[in-house]
């Protein structure tokens, strides 16, 4: 076989070659005939795809691509079906990604939020730190734009705002089923015995759709993983449950897996909840508790995190006991909407702090607009015991890229004590500063209709801090490309495009930080009390920003606008 030797088989097109570039490149064209693809390397399947091939040069929108390099001498073998000569023809090796010279320089890229190269994406999986690098996995369609053929891919950071995109890692099968979402976490034990080096193994626990909850493992710092030869670990009755979110659980020497679960009411009705499981070895995992809901609830007990944090910042405060300074840390589960419980967790219930086993209905409001946030998850293994988040920032489609959708921004979660008990807050991590390359700013200033301190700025990256006190019915608007961020006096409610939160002031005054990237807005709300993320599409000839108000005054106390430069820019 030579490289690009190419046949016909029975029911498609056959392609035969020895690896000996970095990619396969697929030429992919939207809306057009669906098909199916396959790599096969020394006869064993490696991708197996649904996509609609281009029909020739003048129909491809952009590449699909699929790492190659550690076949590197191995035959492969590509066979695809509903495929043109013309089109198939493009099908090939190369040592480049066609168009890769565009990414992340077209206008409509997001600059500092994280996107694929190319194709979807949605829910990010397996957030882990290991030895100064941190791991992002997330559900992705490699091939296509609309949401389908669920694999994980993978990117790297060293500072969270910094990203490199690396070669994908678990692959849909046709038997098996595709990758839905999962968690990671580091076996220092070697408790599933598939240790080979001097480096401890990474464990990925997630859904395999026709399978069940499935373990795959690397001995590569998370490059490359391989499915368990036993699974499924874990089932419910034979059918399959959900986005496991496994830890080490030091007090009962187990590990400990919440999961999307389901159960019977004991009115015999099919509900959702949070099951609770428990395993001594990673394989053998037995029921432990569940928090239910009355209703049917797919949109919240699915992709929960569960994890610790101290109340205002003090697990290891000064104290005349130890039993007070641990009781300062608290449990937290966040749903997939972003409400959530807190409460405390002995291995195997998790209670309320009243000390009731939780239900879903104990969940504290959330104090997130859920419209473009959804399926929350921490990174595991944090330095200084951080608890650090991302979320999918579910939106429409994004225009005229060869991706679609884009994570919100990276933020830090601390719990607070109120008079209504321990609540969480969100605000930007501190690393996302170093982004700041200049800083204008006012203080002292009335905002009112028709004037605007800011007529002299334009661009589409800043990074906004503003303190102001509102006047009674007043509306404070800050105007950026087009995307309006409103704060309504009267009703004390915080409006980011078409999305709105409840924000009271504090002693009369509202601070707000706003974060403004060509495709979207996030403002957090009086020191992260209230978090705000929208999508949206703006004029791309618009770069104006303003700060007004449409009715009454604001009195502005300090008003700070930092221009950024993009995360993909490299020094």
């Amino acid at each position: 076989m030579n490289r690009g030797e190419q046949m016909m088989s029975a029911d498609g097109r056959t392609k035969e070659f020895t690896a000996s570039a970095n990619y396969l490149v697929l030429p992919i064209q939207n809306g057009g005939p669906n098909g199916k693809m396959a790599l096969y390397v020394d006869d064993t399947i490696i991708l197996d795809y649904e996509l609609a091939l281009a029909t020739g040069p003048e129909t491809t929108d952009w590449y699909a691509f699929f790492s190659i390099e550690r076949f590197k001498g191995s035959p492969l073998r590509v066979e695809a079906s509903s495929a043109t000569d013309e089109g198939f023809a493009l099908v090939r090796q190369s040592d480049t990604i066609p168009g890769e010279d565009a990414f992340y320089t077209e206008r409509m890229r997001p600059q500092f939020h994280f996107t694929s190269k190319t194709g979807w994406l949605n829910d990010p999986n397996g957030l882990i730190y290991d030895k100064g690098t941190y791991h992002m996995y997330y559900q992705h369609n490699p091939v296509a734009l609309p949401w389908g053929n669920m694999t994980w891919g993978h990117a790297v950071s060293t500072d969270l705002v910094h990203w490199e995109e690396q070669p994908k890692v678990l692959f849909p099968d046709a038997k098996t089923g595709t990758c839905y979402s999962g968690a990671m976490f580091i076996d220092h034990q070697n408790q599933l015995q598939r240790k080979t080096g001097d480096k401890d193994v990474l464990v990925a626990f997630y859904l395999r759709t026709e399978t069940g909850l499935c373990l795959a493992y690397s001995n590569d710092c998370g490059q490359t993983f391989t499915d368990y030869e036993d699974n499924p670990v874990l089932t419910h009755d034979g059918e399959r449950i959900d986005t496991p979110r496994p830890f080490w659980y030091e007090p009962t020497k187990r590990w400990i897996a919440p999961t999307y679960d389901f159960f019977q009411n004991d009115k015999g009705e099919r509900r959702r909840c949070v099951g609770f499981y428990s395993s001594e070895n990673l394989t053998d995992w037995q029921f432990e508790s569940r928090v239910t809901q009355d209703g049917w609830g797919d949109e919240l007990c699915g992709c929960v995190d569960f994890f610790q944090l101290p109340v205002d910042g003090t697990p290891d405060a000064p104290s005349s006991s130890k039993d007070s300074a641990a009781a300062s840390m608290k449990w937290v589960m966040i749903m997939i909407d972003g409400s959530y419980i807190v409460g405390r967790f002995d291995g195997h219930t998790f209670y309320t702090l009243e000390g009731q086993p939780a239900v879903a209905e104990d969940r504290v409001r959330t104090l997130v607009s859920p419209l473009c946030y959804y399926a929350t998850q921490t990174w595991h293994n944090m330095p200084d015991d951080r608890r650090v988040q991302i979320t999918w920032a579910r939106s429409g489609n994004h225009p005229r890229v060869p991706f679609n959708q884009q994570m919100t921004l990276v933020s830090e979660l601390t719990l607070h004590a109120t008079d209504a008990g321990p609540q969480l807050r969100m605000n930007p991590i501190k690393e996302f500063e170093t982004l700041r390359v200049k800083t204008h700013e006012w203080t002292d200033i009335v905002l009112k209709k028709g004037e605007n301190p800011l007529s002299d700025l334009e661009g589409d990256l800043f990074d906004i801090e503003v303190e102001f006190a509102p006047s009674a019915n007043s509306q404070t608007v800050f105007d950026l490309r087009g995307m309006n961020v409103t704060y309504d006096a009267a009703t004390e409610t915080l409006t980011v495009c078409r999305a709105s939160f409840p924000l009271a002031p504090i002693d009369g005054t509202v601070r707000l930080r706003i974060l403004l990237d060509r495709t979207s807005v996030e403002a957090y709300g009086n020191d992260g009390a209230v978090y705000v993320p929208y999508v949206d599409f703006p004029a791309e000839d618009n770069m104006s920003i303003s700060a007004t108000c449409d009715a009454g005054e604001a009195t502005v106390s300090t008003l700070r606008i930092h221009e950024l430069k993009s995360s993909w820019q490299r020094d």
